[in-house]
């Protein structure tokens, strides 16, 4: 995801502004005048540990002042103090929205920036529960938009575009924490509203959301999602995938197959599309439940185009070669299952059985070569294959051990048949 450029902070003139409540606070802001921050902090400290006077206006504005003075010096920037300060801000509008309003807005865009700046940085460095937390100060403040004007910002045509990337930081860092603890709701929610900002609308959001749907099993929302995304940005690869996935896991191959064609249009050198097209006409062809449709043989052959249009692109590719052999094998053990099921022994019975054997034959014959060369690609990394890789490995040492057995290579039959037996 492409990382979200830091804003240089602005600088405000923010006037001293208020006389004293009480002691405490009339000397952290004298000390503050004179540039002593030890001082001036130890005295709003101590003003702000009274009950009598933490919750008042001029305690809490004087907070602010020393707070994010202090954000300024070297010697206390790396603690953060504006936090503290931002928070007395939070609580004074709580007691008192209009006191000292033109400061306090000065100072509230100057934590906003400071949150932000700090928000992104979290997101950088994925540390997404904090930033998180950061940005949705930021979103508090710039929610503020409506009720306080914010008066002599610098550059306001800038300020929506900076409360979008706000939102789309904090959505970010709520679906990548929902990854780790399964709680989707949150970033689903702040998703939404970011997708639907036409500053924020792109296609890496969409994926957020989709995927968030998909995590939830909301299938209707996933669908729907993904057929507004794909409106909005038609070539965006990975939504396409989405979309094809979806056809995929719900069984929809006509819908599949159609999609898949478009794609392989749009992209003819996309070796893994032509695959999906070769493995989803074959599945049309070869349905689950055994029913095969009457245009069985033209849905073989758009799968053996498929397959063959697939490895002229990419050649060395084990699991396209075990798979286009395996069209071939498949179509043999069904002429196999043919010429066991005739029990006669009629000359037409005998006549049948050596033509089915003839065609059986013929597409073993023509399933070695793809065999052949997912295994000699495939061995070299035989003791480190893992998950589908080893699969394919395995499938191919049996289909080689089945059709050297039925050329009469009783060697080469044997040897796959023990090296299929040391994987397990």
């Amino acid at each position: 995801m492409k990382k979200i450029l830091i804003l240089i902070i602005a600088t405000f003139a923010v006037a001293f502004q208020g006389t004293a409540q009480d002691k405490y606070v009339t000397s952290a802001l004298t000390a503050l005048k004179s540039n002593n921050l030890e001082e001036a902090k130890e005295n709003i400290d101590r003003a702000m540990s009274s009950p009598e006077s933490k919750e008042k206006a001029k305690t809490l504005f004087a907070k602010a002042q020393v707070y994010f003075t202090m954000q300024s010096a070297d010697k206390y920037k790396a603690s953060n103090p504006y936090r503290e300060g931002a928070q007395a801000l939070f609580k004074l509008l709580e007691v008192k929205p209009d006191y000292e309003k033109t400061t306090v807005d000065q100072y509230l865009l100057i934590a906003g920036i400071y949150y932000f700046n700090d928000g992104v940085k979290a997101y950088n460095d994925k540390k997404y529960a904090e930033s998180g937390d950061l940005m949705k100060n930021v979103v508090k403040i710039l929610d503020m938009k409506s009720t306080r004007k914010f008066e002599n910002i610098p550059e306001p045509k800038k300020f929506d575009t900076i409360s979008a990337e706000a939102y789309q930081t904090l959505a970010n860092s709520a679906y990548y924490e929902a990854k780790s603890t399964g709680k989707y709701e949150d970033a689903i929610s702040l998703l939404v509203k970011v997708k639907n900002n036409p500053i924020t609308k792109n296609p890496t959001v969409y994926q957020c959301l989709i995927d968030a749907y998909d995590k939830q099993k909301n299938s209707t929302e996933y669908y729907a999602t993904i057929q507004e995304a794909r409106k909005l940005f038609p070539d965006d690869v990975t939504l396409r995938n989405y979309e094809l996935n979806y056809f995929i896991k719900s069984g929809k191959q006509e819908d599949l197959i159609k999609k898949l064609e478009e794609a392989a249009i749009k992209e003819p050198n996309n070796s893994d599309i032509l695959f999906n097209i070769a493995t989803t006409y074959l599945g049309m062809a070869n349905p689950k439940d055994g029913k095969k449709p009457a245009n069985t043989a033209e849905l073989t052959a758009k799968s053996e185009d498929a397959f063959s249009r697939a490895l002229k692109l990419s050649p060395e590719n084990p699991g396209y070669n075990y798979n286009f052999g395996a069209l071939y094998y498949n179509q043999a053990t069904d002429y196999n299952d043919q010429m066991n099921a005739i029990t006669g022994s009629s000359s037409a019975d005998l006549k049948k059985y050596d033509d089915l054997k003839a065609k059986r034959d013929a597409l073993f014959n023509k399933s070695m070569p793809y065999f052949e060369k997912a295994y000699t690609l495939l061995l070299p990394n035989e003791n480190s294959l893992r998950g589908e890789d080893m699969n394919t490995y395995k499938s191919t040492l049996l289909a080689l051990k089945e059709v050297y057995a039925r050329q009469n290579k009783l060697d080469k039959s044997s040897e796959m048949k023990k090296k299929y037996e040391s994987l397990h």
